[in-house]
């Protein structure tokens, strides 16, 4: 499920964001040439269950490809 959350909380890098939780861990959404602090591309998916390729490095999650899935 993709949730908004404040990212990077008390550093000059604060701010909203989305994350991507699942069962093994939450990890932060960004898309493949997007903005890192926020993506107005990626704010329809807020709420969300979506399935997606990317690339993950540490805690972050950059996306190629998603889609929203029913259930």
């Amino acid at each position: 499920m993709v949730q908004r959350r404040r990212l990077s909380a008390g550093s000059k890098s604060e701010h909203e964001g989305l994350v991507l939780v699942t069962a093994s861990g939450e990890y932060t959404l960004r898309r493949q040439g997007g903005n890192p602090f926020w993506d107005e591309e990626l704010a329809p998916l807020e709420g969300k269950r979506i399935e997606c390729d990317g690339l993950l490095r540490g805690a972050q999650l950059i996306m190629t490809r998603w889609k929203v899935v029913e259930g």
